[in-house]
């Protein structure tokens, strides 16, 4: 399923970027029946200020049960990060409402979203997640962020190589998963020239499907190299032959 992603550059109590968002999300509905639902999320109850100014009090105290709006064919509903879960079946669209991309990362791994609509509240608050999908910003104003570079060639063998070693549906949970992974960054940390967990974040979840959380436990221990601390676990003999490995499929 090919998911559809927008935001808007905008930040603080921008209330006219929620109206447009909706109106977005009722054209993008028009043109796929399967959409059946609109979720409005946000942090908690208490984070609906922007729709209680546009809407009034009475539709506003309607969206915690769904609602439609005339000449718009989708339920809209709120939910919060607590409530919401993925259905598991693709039809819905949802708006993020001043989330982060720690926040709405994770909600772009559920099966059930079709589109993402996100409006920061901070205005570099969705940086990493503008960075890793390139979205389309839908006021047209120029994107502030282009999408992550890719990785060398031998990062991506290393990843790819350990993308079909590991259990896909646990990352790297499994001690044994865990070990490869941690051997094959402590190779990638020693002979690359740079390692940006970012960036490799990025591809794992973009091009090798991995789930967010699963890729954010790859960046952490990235991370923790590269800030000059150290992990236990992971082979310390033997890193070159990984790394010759790679470097050899990337001549071929």
């Amino acid at each position: 399923m090919s998911k559809q992603r927008f935001f808007i550059a905008t930040s603080g109590n921008d209330d006219e970027a929620y109206r447009e968002a909706m109106q977005y999300a009722c054209k993008l509905a028009d043109n796929d029946p399967e959409i059946k639902r609109v979720v409005l999320l946000v942090h908690t109850k208490q984070n609906r200020g922007w729709f209680e100014r546009i809407f009034g009090r009475e539709i506003e105290k309607q969206l915690f049960k769904g609602t439609t709006f005339k000449n718009c064919r989708p339920v809209f509903k709120f939910e919060t990060k607590k409530t919401y879960n993925d259905s598991y079946t693709p039809s819905e669209i949802v708006i993020t409402c001043g989330l982060d991309s720690d926040e709405v990362l994770p909600i772009d791994d559920f099966y059930s979203v079709k589109a993402i609509i996100a409006i920061p509240w901070l205005a570099d608050g969705l940086d990493k997640w503008v960075h890793t999908w390139n979205p389309t910003e839908i006021r047209g104003n120029q994107q502030a962020v282009a999408a992550y570079p890719e990785p060398t060639c031998i990062v991506k063998k290393a990843m790819q190589d350990l993308t079909d070693s590991i259990n896909m549906s646990t990352g790297i949970s499994h001690p044994s998963d865990e070990e490869q992974a941690k051997t094959y960054i402590l190779a990638l940390h020693k002979y690359e020239a740079e390692l940006d967990a970012d960036i490799v974040g990025a591809y794992l979840v973009r091009e090798l499907n991995w789930d967010t959380d699963h890729a954010k436990d790859i960046e952490k221990l990235i991370n923790t190299l590269n800030n000059g601390k150290y992990f236990q676990g992971g082979r310390r003999t033997g890193l070159q032959n990984y790394y010759k490995q790679w470097k050899s499929e990337c001549e071929d």
